[in-house]
């Protein structure tokens, strides 16, 4: 069975970071706001593209883990990679408390945690799930908003923009309420350009 490796991450990521620059022309802006220590990442999912960009603007200079669906495991050959690379399965047609401890440790252990609020590709501006809110909520660590350029194609110059990490509320549990204030957070860092 396929397990984490940190050196492998270490040292994939600069390579994919490579390839990415030269077909997209990927540029990272605000990788000063990310947090020492653990902390969860919230970007904005419209491809497929979406996570290892989002690994990438992080840098292999932290240890990422990252919850993916778990239909991606079952792919022949992607399952195993993924899997050396940071990526854990999470069942999203139940309570999958495997993937939640899986979650929580990895942010209490100092590490970041990627995660996609919409939960899938293509979700609307206002469709967010309660995942990321309430994995924040529960470590209390800051949750940092990513926006990654939509149109993404050859030499598109695609633009990672990390914003600000803030924490939630420490008085509430409003799953909702956050889920959608991230949302906004999100998409408040989007350029002119990618309106």
């Amino acid at each position: 069975m396929a397990k984490f490796h940190l050196w492998f991450q270490k040292i994939a990521l600069p390579i994919v970071e490579l390839s990415f620059h030269l077909y997209f022309g990927v540029r990272v802006i605000g990788r000063e706001n990310l947090p020492e220590g653990g902390c969860v990442v919230c970007p904005n999912h419209t491809q497929n593209s979406d996570p290892p960009i989002a690994a990438v603007a992080i840098s292999n200079r932290y240890q990422t883990m990252c919850m993916a669906k778990k239909e991606l495991f079952d792919i022949k050959g992607l399952g195993p990679l993924i899997t050396w690379l940071g990526a854990f399965p999470v069942d999203r047609s139940r309570a999958d408390l495997t993937a939640i401890k899986t979650a929580l440790k990895t942010v209490k252990d100092g590490n970041k945690l990627l995660i996609f609020p919409q939960g899938t590709r293509g979700a609307g501006e206002d469709e967010a799930k309660d995942g990321a809110a309430m994995l924040a909520m529960k470590t209390k660590a800051p949750i940092v908003p990513m926006y990654i350029s939509e149109k993404k194609h050859f030499r598109s110059h695609v633009t990672v923009i990390i914003g600000e990490p803030f924490l939630p509320d420490a008085g509430s549990r409003d799953y909702s309420a956050l889920s959608h204030e991230i949302l906004h957070r999100i998409y408040a860092l989007r350029p002119e350009e990618d309106v």
